[in-house]
């Protein structure tokens, strides 16, 4: 009896127990963004944009102190400028704790961030090139005053910049196009009846600035402001078309000195170079020699007061964000808020970041790559630029409308191509830009700096180390002369690229950047520079008709586009970037599918996503975007790129390979039956 009560007591009797839960899996950060970024109620055979950046349009708002804000760039850019701010506030409160560069930044941003200073200093830095202008009673006065206000980057009557020979490459000279103008585009001048209302207070915004400055009274600002107007809408009817300046071989006349003194003898142009310092000069591209003699012919019936107040108006204009405050708030008010509609202006300290990088990039940079960019970022990089220069190549085989020879050639310019990562190897030089405690006077000294630098390489061998962009810069770009692509560390970042994510999502953000700058290299433009940078008919003629036959497949696929009713994108004037996106898209696509053959990856990288499908909605994540409509108007008639949501909708749309990963129809929005294919 008590053997069986303790063999009871040591079998207590089982009570039923519920099955435990199953686990639920815990989510990388990088998946659980992707999937919150998402609308996946949205058919993504109907509206890609909307499936792949529903989640984000929903949860995100237009920050107040932005016309636009992209998911990728924008946020990447706000988050270097934090990091930036950091290291400007340290060298502004103690200069003495670093090297000379250190001193420099926090001189820049010091100055920059006493508003009281800056307005009390007021535009007296100004005032010598404005005593210039008062003495013009004609266009024989204006050599000294141009060159001035070139030099200060105001640039009027016409627009400059130095760099390589289309045709001589390693050779610098100076390139002469159509400018002058101060609104993002000749159609705002010249739809009057649409922009009316805008005109209007254009031309009270200049006069406002003009009393604010001290340089008008109410009565002289206002007369002087209709003339300016008047004048330049003069020029904005000489200009060509924006899509028109894109073919480099319509852009090419390298008439010399001897020719511009021809053709556009208005002007003295030996004064105007010798006050540039360089009367020497003889190497002269003019874009469009017949703007640039018929801006002149405006010029010289242009009466005294006219050109006086015009380039009063450029100088005063030119200096930006840099003017004093108050004159600062009555430019915002017209060019932030009327015509970029942002409603405020940025803090004093994000402009005051993006001056002092604008100055002292490399300096600055510097602290940005030792703590910034490191560990495998530049490796795995340059590794996935390999991968999508050989995809280009694997794929050249496939183009039938290509003949041997060209493809061969264009082998060579694939094998040629020189990539740079991350930061220049040497460091630019500052010890020669002197700045104070004069925020105006110091962006004046910095402008002087470059343009002095600029101007001086003329006629000498072109530099391909020198970058054109700083390091924290969320950008990349590729130089036909030089045959180079650029990848500043400031966009090797989330969300386009991290060494630690899924590759399907490295490839299809920073990788298809990648591929989009290599195809430049072959875009309607590029393709007419040849492996050596030169601009040379490097293609068979059928080749290129039938390049020419594809590149309007894609012109008249985004004519068909509109932002808004009766405001369509211009097919012509983004058909380089257009090409690209979808070239780009193709060869990463492509490198990456090689990649994933080579590698045993999951099936479902994040969940309800296979391989192929997260490449995409990486891709298109990097362009969720929200703008304000005046913003939208500007980047159609301005901007070689297309509005965001038809960086997604147009490319993907043309892929067979995207129209596989999410089983598309023929037919639906996303597979429509003409499809456009160049690369």
């Amino acid at each position: 009896m008590l053997l069986s009560l303790s063999l009871l007591l040591a079998c207590p009797k089982e009570t039923p127990v519920e099955a435990a839960a199953p686990a639920v899996p815990v989510l990388p950060d990088y998946a659980t963004t992707v999937l919150a970024d998402m609308d996946a109620s949205a058919d993504p055979c109907d509206n890609f944009y909307q499936y792949a950046c529903g989640g984000w349009q929903e949860r995100t708002v237009l920050p107040a102190d932005k016309s636009s804000w992209t998911r990728s760039f924008s946020e990447i850019a706000e988050q270097n400028r934090t990091f930036l701010k950091a290291k400007l506030e340290a060298a502004a409160a103690d200069p003495t704790a670093g090297d000379e560069n250190w001193a420099k930044l926090g001189t820049a941003y010091g100055a920059c961030m006493d508003s009281d200073a800056r307005n009390a200093a007021g535009v007296v830095s100004l005032e010598p090139t404005r005593l210039s202008i008062s003495q013009i009673s004609g266009v024989k006065d204006l050599p000294a005053v141009v060159a001035q206000l070139h030099m200060l980057g105001a640039d009027p009557f016409f627009g400059t910049y130095i760099g390589g020979d289309y045709k001589e490459p390693s050779l610098t000279i100076l390139h002469m196009g159509q400018g002058g103008t101060t609104l993002p585009d000749r159609d705002y001048y010249l739809n009057t009846e649409e922009n009316a209302e805008l005109l209007t207070s254009y031309q009270a915004t200049i006069a406002q600035m003009f009393v604010t400055a001290g340089w008008a009274t109410e009565e002289v600002a206002a007369e002087q402001a209709a003339a300016i107007l008047a004048f330049e809408t003069q020029l904005a009817q000489v200009h060509v078309p924006r899509a028109e300046l894109r073919d480099p071989t319509t852009t090419y006349h390298r008439i010399e000195r001897v020719g511009l003194d021809e053709q556009v003898g208005v002007l003295d142009w030996g004064a105007t170079l010798g006050a540039m310092g360089r009367e020497d000069v003889t190497t002269i591209n003019v874009e469009r020699p017949e703007v640039l003699a018929a801006t002149f012919k405006v010029v010289e019936e242009a009466e005294p007061a006219t050109l006086q107040a015009y380039l009063n108006w450029k100088l005063l204009n030119s200096m930006g964000s840099n003017l004093p405050p108050e004159l600062y708030a009555i430019s915002f008010a017209f060019f932030g808020k009327e015509v970029r509609g942002q409603s405020e202006a940025e803090a004093d300290w994000k402009r005051c970041v993006r001056f002092s990088d604008g100055a002292l990039g490399e300096a600055l940079g510097q602290f940005y790559v030792d703590e910034r960019f490191g560990g495998a970022s530049k490796e795995t990089a340059q590794t996935m630029i390999g991968a999508i220069q050989d995809s280009f190549e694997e794929n050249l085989p496939n183009l039938s409308w290509m003949d041997e020879t060209t493809r061969a050639s264009a082998v060579e310019k694939k094998n040629t191509l020189v990539n740079q990562i991350g930061y220049p190897d040497e460091w630019k030089d500052y010890s020669e830009l002197e700045l104070g405690s004069d925020h105006l006077g110091n962006a004046i000294a910095d402008r002087l700096f470059e343009t002095q630098d600029a101007v001086s390489r003329i006629g000498k061998p072109t530099d391909p180390t020198e970058w054109l962009m700083s390091p924290p810069t969320v950008n990349a770009y590729y130089h036909p002369l030089y045959n180079q692509m650029v990848f500043p560390a400031g966009i090797l970042q989330p969300p386009f690229f991290d060494a630690d994510w899924p590759m399907a999502m490295n490839y299809g953000g920073i990788g298809m950047v990648m591929g989009h700058e290599l195809t430049h290299g072959f875009d309607d433009s590029g393709r007419k520079f040849d492996p050596q940078g030169r601009m040379n008919e490097w293609w068979a003629p059928e080749a290129s008709a039938a390049f020419e036959e594809r590149a309007q497949c894609v012109v008249d696929q985004f004519n068909a586009f509109e932002v808004a009713p009766g405001q369509p994108v211009n097919g012509e004037l983004t058909l380089g970037e257009n090409i690209a996106d979808l070239g780009g898209l193709k060869v990463s696509f492509a490198a990456f599918q090689s990649y994933a053959a080579a590698n045993e990856l999951p099936l479902e990288p994040i969940p309800g996503l296979t391989q192929d499908q997260l490449f995409f909605v990486a891709y298109a994540q990097g362009w969720c975007t929200k703008a304000t409509p005046e913003y939208e108007k500007m980047l159609v008639l301005s901007n070689p790129h297309a509005p965001a949501q038809f960086r997604i909708q147009g490319p993907l749309s043309n892929l067979s390979e995207f129209h596989d990963a999410f089983s598309c129809e023929e037919g639906t929005p996303m597979h429509p039956v003409d499809t456009c294919e160049v690369w």
